[in-house]
């Protein structure tokens, strides 16, 4: 109870973005509530890891279907899986981000926010 109050004070500081309010440009496979979910996790990333809470434009492209981590699967293991590269631009600079997107067994879809980017994937 105590994370969930302290996330919901967090996101309500000042200068923290709304997933709503990001543009998003780029090819992705994700339908727009999904879309949401993933932004509000970069979101996290971003004042988390980055110190920066302004997220201005996430650009995406799907990966190609034989794509696999260099460190392996995550927590998505032998699903079907979708990765993607996300540049999200946070405080003016642009930061890469794999994503990941498998089906749940509910029906739905799971995801999860690599950063950094792995190092192997970054081309000079």
């Amino acid at each position: 109870m105590q994370k969930i109050i302290i996330i919901f004070i967090f996101m309500c500081l000042p200068g923290f973005a709304s997933a709503d309010q990001v543009r998003f440009t780029g090819r992705t496979t994700a339908d727009r509530t999904l879309i949401s979910d993933t932004i509000r996790n970069v979101l996290f990333v971003g004042k988390a890891r980055l110190n920066c809470s302004e997220l201005g434009l996430v650009e995406a492209e799907v990966l190609p279907k034989d794509y696999v981590p260099p460190k392996g699967p995550g927590q998505e293991g032998k699903a079907p899986t979708i990765y993607e590269r996300w540049t999200a631009t946070f405080c003016g600079q642009k930061v890469p981000l794999l994503i990941a997107f498998w089906p749940a067994s509910d029906g739905g879809m799971m995801f999860r926010v690599e950063y950094p980017y792995p190092k192997a994937d970054i081309v000079p």
